[in-house]
């Protein structure tokens, strides 16, 4: 179905399907009202808008497309809600060069790809959606694009949460992300948005990952019960986090490392395992106000008791202290050892400090050729890895 040059029809209960092409394509400043049809199997998008056209797309189902599932593009607009959008082989939804469309109280889920995907220029407003199980992020913003996110439910990424990356803005409000595979959200490459009052939890990562130069204006969330930090801040960033409260943490509420800064004010940090804020050599933040309080402090307490550190953290979590290398042991540059396994497995060997910063025990993970003296059950694993696995970026397609 082609709708153009002001055209305003109204497409309601029909099935549109195997196309050679897209399902729907509204252009040249069309309208209509595009309602309960049945949408897929199309070889291009199953919905595309361009050219500042203005539809209503109501109830419909768009699935099993071999592209995407709603393409909105070169100033396109419309009014998006309720449609269930899923199993599409490219993203969902994607918003691009100075479109602005108002997505609401859509189900978009199990993309091979991306949910939603913002990039050059993509605005608009996505609100009240449910966006789950997508092998990549829920939703993806980049390269200038600011959109209004708000309400919205995003869980089961297989790849994380929220991705903002290359300069993508964007406020972030209000939303539940949860239970995603990898951080709830990752800011990074100079990106800048602003996350307010969103929950972020039960993360089978960190709640909040910024890195390679991100930024950010954190303010008034609840990050709690992530499995890696609440909020971890690597690699020439500096975001600014206020009145959050992280806690129940599995690992440290906020560590900051690797050449990293931030500004953290009238933040409560309570109830994480690994520590409150923890801060890597060199690394000196802004603070003021914050309340970091009943923290459980296992890091330390493992430390102070002579245990190994991979007795509290095995090879998942990486908890941050005073790291050391045995040259005796001709251990490599990802390895690292342990302040009591130093003391202990390698007491009389040629040893030097590395740093104080996040890590796992080589020692006590039985990789070294030593065995542990501290620590049992050897794994498989033979690299410590200082940072989070980097998410997967969706690639811009240029479709007519």
């Amino acid at each position: 179905v082609w709708i153009t040059s002001n055209s305003n029809p109204t497409i309601r209960k029909n099935e549109i399907y195997n196309g050679h092409q897209g399902g729907v394509y509204i252009f040249g400043e069309g309208r209509g009202l595009i309602e309960h049809n049945n949408i897929y199997g199309n070889a291009l998008a199953g919905i595309q808008i361009r050219t500042t056209s203005d539809p209503i797309v109501r109830h419909n189902k768009i699935h099993h497309g071999q592209h995407g599932g709603i393409y909105v593009h070169e100033k396109g607009q419309g009014l998006i809600e309720e449609n269930e959008v899923y199993a599409n082989t490219l993203a969902g939804v994607w918003i691009t060069t100075g479109s602005t469309p108002v997505l609401r109280r859509n189900r978009i889920h199990s993309g091979k790809q991306v949910g939603v995907y913002f990039y050059d220029n993509g605005h608009g407003k996505l609100e009240d959606n449910d966006i789950f199980n997508h092998l990549y992020s829920g939703v993806q913003i980049r390269t200038g694009s600011n959109p209004v996110i708000r309400g919205n439910k995003i869980w089961g990424g297989q790849n994380g949460g929220v991705l903002v990356y290359n300069g993508g803005l964007g406020l972030l409000e209000q939303n539940e992300i949860f239970d995603n595979a990898m951080a709830g959200v990752w800011i990074k490459t100079d990106s800048n948005p602003t996350l307010r009052r969103n929950k972020i939890y039960d993360g089978r990562d960190g709640g909040i990952c910024i890195f390679n130069g991100g930024k950010g204006i954190l303010e008034e969330n609840d990050i709690f019960r992530n499995t890696q930090a609440g909020v971890l801040i690597s690699t020439q960033s500096h975001p600014v986090l206020k009145r959050n409260r992280i806690f129940d943490g599995l690992a440290a509420g906020v560590e900051i490392t690797n050449n990293a800064t931030a500004t953290l004010e009238y933040n409560q940090i309570f109830n994480n395992k690994f520590g409150g804020l923890c801060l890597a050599s060199g690394v000196q933040p802004i603070v003021g106000g914050n309340k970091i309080f009943n923290n459980q402090d296992e890091v330390e307490k493992a430390v102070s008791g002579g245990q190994c550190l991979y007795k509290i953290s095995s090879y998942t979590s990486f908890p941050m202290h005073d790291f050391y290398r045995c040259h005796t042991c001709n251990t490599t540059d990802r390895n690292a050892i342990c302040v009591n396994c130093i003391k202990t497995c390698h007491s009389g060997h040629d040893v030097e400090f590395i740093r104080h910063d996040r890590f796992f025990c080589d020692c006590g993970a039985g990789t070294l050729t030593n065995q542990c003296q501290l620590q049992g059950e050897p794994t498989q694993d033979t690299d410590t890895l200082y940072d989070s696995a980097a998410p997967m970026e969706s690639h811009t397609l240029m479709v007519n």
